[in-house]
């Protein structure tokens, strides 16, 4: 087998994510050493591998009109520094990700976090993509049970050539007690429930949901404040939908935040209505920090939470369904109090290093695949 095992992880933006340092803190430094890089120029990512010593890159591109550019050199890296095996995360990635270890020669992995959003969108040419990426990549790692059917169903993604490896989570710090009445006082925050909602701001998220299901729960429950943490590309519109449904006073978009531990401590019910969701890493987060959590039964979320034990679940786009099960959290103290508890004990299953160790089970089946397809018929190696 090959001297080098080296693992090339590529993502497309150059932000810092607890996901790719946990990746730089977890992964076997003798088996399977790493170096993580992105698309985009470079940035807050790079800084982060830099500080912990981890080789990193960029591939400088801006724009999907540099893909042309940003394979050429990823091709040229990863000859370079003898790449055992590139891992790609993400739609960008995995494109030209697998364009550029065909042409190096290279075994080439994924891992699918998206689940059926493309599809439901109607994205045809998004959904050939997957498709044709699931078809011709080494191996695949799903990150749900849900989005591996997704692909062996309608991707048609040959079975074997997928694993489910769960998303690894590290458990958040309980942050100090100080710090929390400080964001409380920032936040001009009394004795108000907390509804939070801590997601890309996107329709595939159920916004529009929350937002129909607030005036239900203000119904019961007046003195409600709602803090939804995160930006993206339907900003100024769902904004524009919470002062249509007069929520103004009520709705508070916080942006992109670093303190997500002391808001979720804030919080007296985390919510995650979304439409289309592969795993549900913030229902982790908040479960791992003892808040009971509400969400959508779609993709992976069942996966993670178990209704009526870790937390409440209900049908997606269900406004009523999603408003009663608020309401119930915040008026009855000891479910929420029982949903916390168990949905704390459940979060330890999910870790960086168990999900480490299913990458690294999948590099070491590539590489001895490799190995006996160079062995002749009778056993002597060439």
């Amino acid at each position: 087998m090959s001297d080098s095992r080296l693992i090339c992880h590529l993502i497309d933006s150059n932000i810092e994510t607890g996901y790719f340092r946990s990746i730089a803190h977890h992964h076997d430094r003798e088996q399977f050493p790493v170096m993580i890089g992105s698309i985009a120029p470079a940035g807050p990512l790079q800084r982060t591998m830099t500080s912990l010593s981890m080789p990193t890159f960029s591939l400088n591109a801006v724009s999907r009109l540099q893909y042309p550019a940003a394979i050429l050199r990823l091709v040229r890296l990863l000859s370079q520094n003898r790449v055992a095996v590139l891992h790609a995360h993400c739609f960008d990635p995995t494109f030209i990700g697998l364009i550029s270890a065909r042409i190096a020669g290279i075994p080439f992995v994924f891992t699918r976090h998206h689940s059926d959003h493309n599809i439901r969108l109607g994205k045809r040419w998004h959904t050939r993509i997957d498709r044709w990426c699931g078809r011709r990549s080494d191996h695949v790692i799903a990150v749900s049970e849900a989005t591996r059917r997704i692909m062996t169903d309608f991707e048609g993604t040959p079975e074997a050539k997928i694993t489910l490896v769960y998303n690894g989570v590290e458990p958040l710090c309980t942050p100090a007690s100080e710090s929390v009445a400080k964001l409380r006082r920032e936040l001009m925050l009394h004795d108000e429930s907390i509804c939070l909602m801590i997601a890309r701001l996107h329709e595939e998220k159920g916004f529009k949901v929350l937002f129909d299901a607030i005036p239900i729960v203000v119904s019961h429950v007046p003195n409600m404040v709602v803090l939804v943490a995160g930006e993206g590309p339907h900003r100024a519109t769902l904004a524009a939908g919470a002062r249509r449904r007069g929520l103004d006073h009520m709705v508070r978009f916080l942006g992109q935040r670093s303190d997500i531990p002391e808001l979720i401590s804030l919080a007296s019910v985390v919510v995650l209505p979304s439409l289309a969701e592969s795993f549900g890493f913030v229902l982790l987060e908040a479960m791992s920090l003892g808040k009971p959590v509400v969400a959508s039964t779609t993709g992976g979320i069942p996966e993670v939470v178990s209704h009526g034990e870790t937390g409440l679940l209900v049908p997606p786009g269900d406004v009523l369904s999603l408003a009663d099960s608020i309401i119930r959290v915040l008026l009855q103290p000891d479910l929420a109090a029982e949903l916390a508890t168990k949905g704390k004990q459940r979060a330890r299953l999910f870790t960086f290093d168990k999900m480490i160790r299913g990458y690294e089970c999948v590099y070491a089946d590539i590489e001895l695949s490799r190995f006996m397809m160079k062995t002749p018929e009778h056993g002597t190696s060439v």
